[in-house]
């Protein structure tokens, strides 16, 4: 049985979520505190430690989804757990937990944002490399059922030449879900970006070096949504998520193998890449709509 800790995030949707879908949950509590109630179960692994600067919200956490021990201090968590979760926590500084763990060679799963600064990406990056850290940061839509159902039958459509990805929120810290999406189905190698919006507002052009052009579309004001159409040489599609329990469960999937087996899912650099998009983006708002290339 793998021993999970997780870090940070308890008063929030994602520790709350990955603590039921690995430990199951006290559905009376559960129920009564607005815990998501997700329905399916990971088996092979628990969280066995909790930690949050808000002590209470640990042990609500704990107390909730059956998590044994709530710590003073988060790295007491090094020799006593197989991994660690450093869940988003909405500040986009959650990630800067991540270090004591990656320089103790610990595998580390960060959640998205990785980070709003494009330097202290590539630190984070370098570190995990420096101690022999296996690491992934991710959103959890890169394993949406809607996505593989699309990819599985992506030939069908012929070469894809356009398309656009949309969602709610900010640019970094939630356009990560939208660009994340289209990043799987389209491929990597982004040249430019232009983001022809305003902040909250945010219509970015990303430029490939192949010369294909998408669209990333994130609003701040539109209703939660996660969509995308794909145009091909012989077709198109329209991919929909909204099954959040599968991309989770399948997401914590991912990262138990790495905690199993040591070998990240993907290459950080794509992830590296994904964090350049949106941060240049950003950036080319503040300078109204300029050019920025992300080498």
């Amino acid at each position: 049985m793998l021993k999970i800790g997780i870090v940070g995030g308890a008063q929030h949707w994602h520790t709350r979520s990955f603590s039921e879908i690995l430990n199951g949950y006290d559905e009376d509590l559960a129920r009564i505190n607005r815990f998501p109630l997700y329905r399916r179960r990971l088996e092979g692994a628990r969280v066995t430690h909790i930690w949050d600067p808000e002590v209470e919200q640990a042990e609500l956490v704990a107390k909730t989804c059956l998590i044994d021990n709530v710590l003073q201090n988060m790295e007491e968590m090094i020799d006593r757990v197989d991994g660690v979760i450093i869940s988003d926590d909405t500040t986009m500084q959650h990630q800067k937990r991540a270090f004591p763990f990656l320089k103790a060679g610990l595998p580390t799963f960060v959640d998205k944002p990785l980070s709003p600064s494009i330097e202290e990406a590539q630190l984070i990056v370098e570190t995990a490399r420096k101690h022999n850290a296996p690491f992934m940061s991710c959103s959890a839509l890169r394993y949406a059922r809607e996505v593989e159902e699309f990819l599985a039958e992506k030939e069908t459509i012929g070469e894809i030449l356009t398309g656009s990805s949309v969602c709610s929120g900010d640019l970094v810290f939630y356009g990560v879900h939208a660009l994340e999406q289209l990043y799987v189905c389209v491929g990597g190698g982004v040249e430019s970006v232009r983001n022809v919006g305003e902040e909250g507002r945010d219509i970015v052009i990303i430029t490939m070096r192949d010369g294909r052009r998408f669209v990333l579309t994130v609003y701040k004001d539109i209703y939660y949504l996660f969509h995308m159409s794909l145009y091909g040489t012989r077709g198109w599609r329209e991919v929909r998520v909204k099954d959040s329990d599968y991309f989770y469960s399948n997401m914590l999937r991912a990262f138990l193998k790495m905690v199993e087996n040591g070998q990240p899912p993907f290459p950080p650099e794509e992830t590296l890449e994904i964090i350049k998009t949106l941060v240049l983006g950003k950036n080319s708002a503040e300078n109204r709509g300029a050019v920025f290339h992300l080498d």
